[in-house]
């Protein structure tokens, strides 16, 4: 038996749909307030006096809190389940600006020594959990808010407030570093956009309180609500899930989080322009996403999913070897570079744009933000958070250790070309296309709402 919600109009719809937007802006926002100021912090955290091992560090540090975010998934995907979508994303959101005032807080390692690496990686794992819930919960929650018609468009508002959340860390700390200049910014200044980022999450709660509950079913019964047990019942669509996470984080990430440490350590741009082509780059991003997601409602989900996969195959390696050459010591030309990256971002926004509604509605009521939640989650984790990690190790030939020379002692490589980072991506859209011609044409979501 199905416990029919209230009615909603379509003004209520939109209204809350908006607003699990802009919660996810700001829960998005507090998370990559980090990557954008990591080469300002890393020397309080790090002893190395090498730059980039420096940043693979702070970035590895980035990567624990996306390996924390499956138990996030576990408990506030099931809690989801059991007591409310809109209940939920609140909890995630408060736990999300405890862990930002607690970074502001945490004194550097001249002060506390190794203490205060372990410090920052605790923290972040508390920040992982938090984001673990954000995207499927948000994913879910908009799936069951929209219809037929329209998921789609109101789907691609996840990303578009997500790369927005990035374009506003990265022009806030562009901003503070105008206002406190750079030597500051690395002396101290960081600390007051975590304590900023701390205090809008805290404002976006009074968002979420307003949003209507999306699920149909919370008033029935049934102790197989958010299991494992009962998710293991629709483990085929956890592995779409998995494999849809795993490739479009991938690339997602490598045309957003990484391009401004791409544009400048391997394309060779200047930090300001590399920081600037990198604001214009997520502007970019947002602006397309609603006009994809509409494109997806014409032609559906299964038809994105292919395009994305079979046209990224083909283009990710050119695009990214095509914005090396733009650089200084090749064509010189920033706007060339731009261009690039403006059609990876294209073919990125295949998947972005629907991303949210393909997963969601594969799952019944009963599990749904836990079954859209803990297979993006592992997928993210393991391929999407790495990128900036697993392409810097690439660059650097593939670090495994140290070994003297001359008397001094320097990093061992395997000497890994960083083209075959390029390759790492193509293997992934190739297993993504076969999963996304597995996608069935008439999902669970659709079979509980008559659609």
């Amino acid at each position: 038996m199905r416990t029919e919600t209230v009615t909603l109009s379509t003004s209520d719809r939109v209204k809350s749909i908006l607003a699990a937007s802009s919660g996810n802006f700001v829960e998005w926002f507090d998370f990559y307030i980090y990557i954008s100021l990591a080469k300002y912090f890393t020397h309080h955290f790090t002893q190395t006096s090498d730059d980039i091992m420096g940043l693979i560090i702070t970035f590895g540090v980035f990567s624990i809190g996306f390996f924390m975010r499956p138990i996030g998934s576990l408990v506030f995907g099931s809690m989801a389940d059991r007591i409310g979508r809109q209940k939920t994303m609140i909890y995630a959101i408060i736990m999300m600006s405890l862990g930002n005032f607690m970074i502001a807080a945490i004194p550097s390692q001249e002060s506390i020594g190794a203490w205060a690496l372990l410090l920052l990686t605790l923290v972040r794992m508390i920040q992982g959990i938090s984001v673990g819930g954000e995207g499927g919960l948000v994913a879910t929650y908009i799936s069951e808010m929209s219809t037929p018609g329209n998921r789609g468009f109101f789907s691609s508002l996840q990303y578009v407030t997500l790369i927005a959340a990035q374009f506003a860390a990265l022009a806030c700390v562009w901003g503070a570093v105008e206002i406190f200049g750079e030597q500051n910014m690395k002396d101290y200044a960081w600390r007051y956009l975590f304590v900023f980022a701390g205090i809008l999450a805290l404002g976006s709660i009074f968002l979420r309180r307003k949003m209507h509950e999306s699920a149909q079913e919370l008033n029935v019964e049934d102790e197989s609500k958010g299991t494992l047990k009962t998710l293991w019942e629709y483990r085929k669509y956890c592995l779409l899930v998995f494999g849809l996470s795993a490739t479009g984080s991938m690339c997602y990430y490598n045309f957003t989080a990484y391009m401004n440490t791409f544009l400048e350590k391997s394309a060779g741009f200047d930090s300001q322009t590399a920081r600037f082509l990198s604001l214009l780059l997520l502007a970019f991003g947002m602006f397309i996403q609603p006009f994809m997601g509409m494109l997806g409602d014409r032609i559906g989900v299964r038809k994105m999913l292919a395009i994305f996969s079979a046209v990224g195959f083909i283009t990710v390696f050119p695009l990214m070897s095509g914005i090396i050459n733009a650089g200084p010591a090749g064509w010189n030309s920033p706007f060339i570079a731009f261009a690039l990256a403006c059609i990876g971002l294209i073919v990125t926004g295949f998947y972005t744009s629907i991303s949210g509604v393909a997963k969601a509605t594969l799952f019944p009521e009963k599990v749904r933000a836990l079954g859209t939640s803990f297979p993006y989650a592992i997928g993210v984790a393991m391929f999407g958070g790495t990128v900036p990690s697993v392409a810097l190790w690439f660059k650097q030939g593939g670090p495994y250790g140290t070994e003297v020379v001359d008397g001094q002692e320097q990093i061992a490589t395997l000497g890994i070309p960083e083209w075959a980072y390029f390759v790492y991506i193509m293997v992934f859209l190739v297993a993504c296309f076969f999963v996304a011609i597995n996608i069935p044409k008439k999902t669970e979501l659709e079979l509980q709402r008559g659609w």
